[in-house]
């Protein structure tokens, strides 16, 4: 309980300094003294921005846990499933065919495709068994790569290239008022695990004991697929690509806290919120008055410690 409140008072201490930081000089004082241009930045931008990453965070960090344990391996992900890489193909398709789509059909579009490719993935590894941790991110990562390459083509066929580069981007800098509210949309897998979460844990130990416990395994993954489909949807939509995020931080609070998600789902959340909110600080006061896509900062610091784990792995015993 301690450790949780210490989480909680970290997070809020980012969430401040996330709400002062940045090119616009807003601070406590002019906000609270009405000051019209900071409230401006402040209620337009800044809020939104921090809603975003944090709801961003979240909502990834859930759905790596629900990949990790639908298909009982922990470096399954969406970004290591093909779940991106199909949602990307899908807003390309979008793009191509209904290029005056809104938002909202746009991620129908990319909703569908990360679903459709989500289930075809589990699909195909569950044509043969599993027995190696490190083999279904491998064929994970064959199979996006795969998808992502038909979607280049696409894009370089039709010029788009630019276009999906600029969007997919992960960038929290152009998040305002008015652009930002799909990802609300991301609670829905925060909300859904409070009941849920029993299920997937049943569904951890695998078809035959979920079946033998009275739980279709089926239905459960296929509800699982649904609700990371639809929140990397959001996520890829409004803030762009945002990598390892889904990897890590279920497997650090799974090595600390155990494997029942009723008892970590939130300590989940919590943790993926505050370390993007930690990397887009960063992205923002690195070489300030710039900044530097939070794509990268958390590319470099999620991915060392995808590294760490992946060597944990392999080291003999």
């Amino acid at each position: 309980m301690i450790k949780k409140i210490t989480l909680i008072g970290f997070l809020i201490f980012v969430v401040i300094l996330s709400l002062f930081v940045g090119t616009a000089n807003v601070s406590v004082e002019n906000v609270l003294t009405g000051d019209l241009e900071s409230l401006f930045v402040f209620l337009s931008s800044r809020i939104p921005r921090t809603i975003t990453v944090l709801l961003a965070g979240a909502g990834l960090a859930l759905s790596g846990m629900v990949m990790q344990t639908i298909t009982q391996n922990r470096f399954a992900a969406p970004d290591t499933v093909g779940t991106v890489e199909s949602a990307k193909l899908g807003m390309v398709i979008a793009m191509i065919l209904l290029p005056k789509l809104s938002l909202r059909w746009e991620m129908l579009f990319t909703f569908a495709f990360a679903t459709a490719g989500t289930l075809l993935f589990l699909f195909l590894t569950s044509r043969f068994p599993m027995k190696k941790q490190l083999l279904i991110p491998l064929l994970g990562i064959m199979f996006g790569n795969i998808v992502g390459g038909f979607s280049s083509f696409l894009a370089f066929r039709y010029d788009l290239n630019q276009n999906i580069s600029a969007w997919l981007q992960g960038n929290f800098s152009l998040i305002i008022k008015g652009q930002y509210e799909l990802i609300y949309l991301a609670l829905i897998i925060i909300i859904a695990l409070y009941f849920f979460a029993d299920y997937l844990t049943v569904a951890r130990m695998g078809e035959d004991a979920a079946q033998s416990l009275g739980v279709s395994f089926k239905w459960v993954v296929t509800l699982a697929s649904l609700l990371v489909s639809v929140t990397v949807s959001i996520i890829l939509i409004t803030a762009g690509s945002l990598p390892f995020l889904g990897v890590i931080v279920p497997n650090i609070i799974a090595m600390k806290y155990g494997d029942n998600i009723k008892n970590t789902h939130q300590k989940v959340a919590l943790t993926g919120g505050f370390f993007l909110l930690v990397c887009d600080i960063i992205s923002r006061i690195l070489i300030a008055p710039y900044e530097i896509p939070v794509q990268l900062i958390l590319g470099i610091l999620a991915g060392l410690i995808f590294l760490r784990l992946l060597f944990k792995e392999v080291r003999p015993t």
